[in-house]
């Protein structure tokens, strides 16, 4: 082999050396501007315990004061002035007992000064942060966007759902609910949007009476999907409470606590009881091994 035939080998390897480092760079770039791109993450509340373990009230609003981005998107495709408001929102329990339902009513009222292309599509995000003692069962939550009630639905915070309430700490539940485009359609400004949200509450501490749980307003979003030719674009909007004609969302759920007087005579029946069952279990077992000898002996 020549040297000006080894020399230019050499001088191709390097040069696509240089290319596929070059192409690795800008893959590189391209996934960690997707990962750092407003609204990759499905769940609104997801971003924020990714920094915090524990919910507490003023770190959350300040996180969506600051962190969310809503009402970024100045138009949607560029010629369409869109600003959804709350009209109305309500919230009640139903039911009865250790097991209710939270349902949440709300209107939302659009206004559009110019719409030449509407939204591909839109959801409304509900973000619901339970007070202590009450909990959603994350799988039923599953099960219900299996059956098509909720489009999506998400727990955050303590899932444990055994623990009571003493030993818990609060959580957050974000449910979305597909609108359709007939949000923003001339004929139909208004929509009115129905969610029951069951939960369940958990064991409070020995008292007497009853244990006081007050839930407050929950945090509403609305995002909308703009069908383009490269890609799809998420708008999010923060729905402002304070603006809203009427607002009625603060249901107060009274859990029985246990009676502390009751708790020797419990203690002493349970402790009775698991005694009685492990002496009728020895009995049972020998007595089963006494017959098993017997039948063993007459076949011998």
């Amino acid at each position: 082999m020549e040297l000006h035939d080894y020399l230019a080998r050499c001088l191709a390897m390097v040069i696509t050396v240089i290319l596929i480092a070059k192409i690795s760079s800008c893959l590189n770039t391209a996934v960690l501007s997707e990962v750092h791109a407003p609204y990759v993450d499905n769940y609104v509340a997801k971003s924020y315990f990714n920094k915090h373990e524990n919910l507490v009230d003023s770190k959350f609003e300040d996180f969506i004061a600051h962190d969310i981005l809503y009402g970024a998107c100045v138009s949607l495709q560029g010629n369409v002035e869109f600003s959804p408001k709350l009209s109305a929102l309500h919230g009640k329990l139903i039911g009865e007992g250790s097991h209710r339902r939270l349902s949440s009513t709300l209107r939302l009222k659009m206004s559009s000064e110019s719409i030449s292309r509407p939204p591909k599509s839109c959801e409304v995000i509900i973000v619901e942060r339970l007070p202590s003692g009450v909990f959603a069962d994350p799988f039923e939550l599953q099960h219900l966007v299996q059956r098509g009630v909720f489009r999506d639905a998400a727990v955050f915070g303590d899932t444990n759902l055994e623990l009571p309430s003493f030993l818990s700490n609060r959580s957050l539940v974000e449910v979305h609910l597909e609108v359709g485009t007939n949000l923003t359609s001339q004929q139909k400004d208004e929509l009115e949007i129905h969610m029951e949200l069951p939960l369940h509450a958990r064991y409070q501490p020995l008292g007497h009476g009853f244990s006081r749980v007050e839930f407050a307003s929950p945090d509403l979003f609305l995002r909308c999907n703009v069908e383009r030719k490269e890609d799809d674009t998420g708008c999010l909007f923060l729905l402002d409470k304070q603006n809203a004609e009427s607002i009625d969302t603060h249901p107060v759920w009274e859990v029985p606590c246990g009676n502390r007087e009751h708790t020797e005579v419990v203690s002493s029946f349970t402790f009775i009881s698991a005694v009685v069952s492990a002496l009728l279990i020895i009995v049972a077992s020998i007595k089963y091994s006494d017959n098993g000898s017997t039948n063993v002996l007459k076949q011998s």
